[in-house]
């Protein structure tokens, strides 16, 4: 999954709604006046003793200051990923706090909040893996809509920020809320959305009306995505090198990997290419037999499967050879962001 650059500069006027996908490896969101994203890391934001003379200007410093509470500072993005105590989850059910200080901070970059006198609420729509939908979906939908704080990000204005309706989807359902997808009336419509920690799969039926009808049984999650590479990229690391790999570096040594570049340690080159190749390829084909089992006799019926996620392109070739008609979505990283914010815009 490489890293999309993203005008992720706080957005120039307030929004009315804001569709928001905290994802495992990634946040994004999309609003009326920006798209932004950056990792899903926090680390604890510490005085910096250059003084900022070699800042970049890539990664945020969050501050958040809830009714009655003290303010809290953070880092976010790229800065956290340099912080020797970056944070990260792959956890089924990501803490609270590591959660909603995301969420926040992409809903100011993308324009949610308002400074006052009287803070306008905003209309917020966030998702979920599929496997986990049912269970947490009713909590974390009450969650955040109790969910109010002041909000500043790199020393921007402070704007008050909450949410008026929060509605919650299922993951890898995105391309088709966004109601993108021309329907052919010819068999099954797939989903197949590959993220860091899971990939989504979703089969619809096409009656030909325009209206695609899921199959509950043919829709699910597998614990299998863009984790399983870094994971066997820092074991061909930890055996060459004689040295863990810290996780704030994985999507680092992954990008490198894809470019031929070697990763300098212990006053040597370790080319990890090879290793990255054959791991894409055997994560790919897990994925293709997931799905493919999960679809049963019905995979050879489907007409066209939309690859989405931020981890569809990396392992396109095993997925468009593999599984049925299948094809890149039109702009997969952020395609779950995209359906959650038209629908939460169509709720009328």
């Amino acid at each position: 999954m490489q890293a999309i650059q993203v005008n992720s500069q706080p957005a120039p006027v307030p929004v009315k709604a804001v569709g928001v996908d905290v994802g495992y490896g990634f946040v994004k969101a999309i609003s009326a006046a920006a798209r932004v994203s950056f990792p899903a890391v926090v680390a604890p934001c510490v005085e910096d003793p250059l003084s900022g003379m070699f800042r970049d200007g890539t990664g945020h410093k969050v501050k958040v200051r809830k009714t009655g509470g003290e303010a809290e500072e953070k880092l976010v993005g790229e800065a956290a990923l340099r912080s020797m105590a970056a944070t990260a989850t792959l956890s089924r059910e990501k803490p609270a706090a590591l959660h909603d200080l995301l969420l926040l901070a992409a809903a100011y970059l993308a324009g949610a909040g308002d400074k006052g006198p009287f803070p306008k609420q905003v209309d917020l729509a966030v998702g979920l893996p599929l496997a986990y939908f049912r269970a947490q979906k009713e909590a974390l939908k009450k969650r955040l809509e109790g969910l109010a704080a002041w909000v500043s990000v790199d020393g921007g204005e402070e704007r008050y920020i909450s949410f008026d309706q929060v509605m919650v989807f299922p993951q890898g359902a995105g391309a088709v809320l966004a109601g993108d997808v021309i329907l052919s009336g010819r068999g099954y419509l797939g989903v197949v959305d590959v993220g860091t920690y899971t990939t989504d799969y979703l089969l619809f039926e096409d009656r030909g009306d325009g209206v695609p009808r899921p199959l509950p049984e043919a829709c699910g999650s597998l614990e299998v995505g863009v984790h399983l590479l870094h994971r066997s990229l820092a074991a061909e690391f930890q055996r060459r090198a004689d040295a863990p790999l810290a996780p704030a570096m994985y999507q680092e040594v992954v990008e490198g990997a894809m470019a031929g570049r070697p990763v300098h340690y212990g006053g040597r080159d370790i080319c990890l290419e090879e290793a990255f190749m054959k791991a894409r390829k055997d994560v790919g084909q897990a994925i293709v037999q997931g799905v493919l089992a999960a679809w049963g006799g019905r995979a050879g019926f489907v007409a066209l499967t939309l690859l989405a996620g931020g981890g569809a392109g990396l392992f396109k070739d095993e997925l468009v050879r593999d599984l049925p008609g299948a094809g890149i979505y039109g702009d997969p990283f952020f395609a779950n962001a995209m359906g959650y914010f038209k629908m939460v815009c169509n709720k009328a």
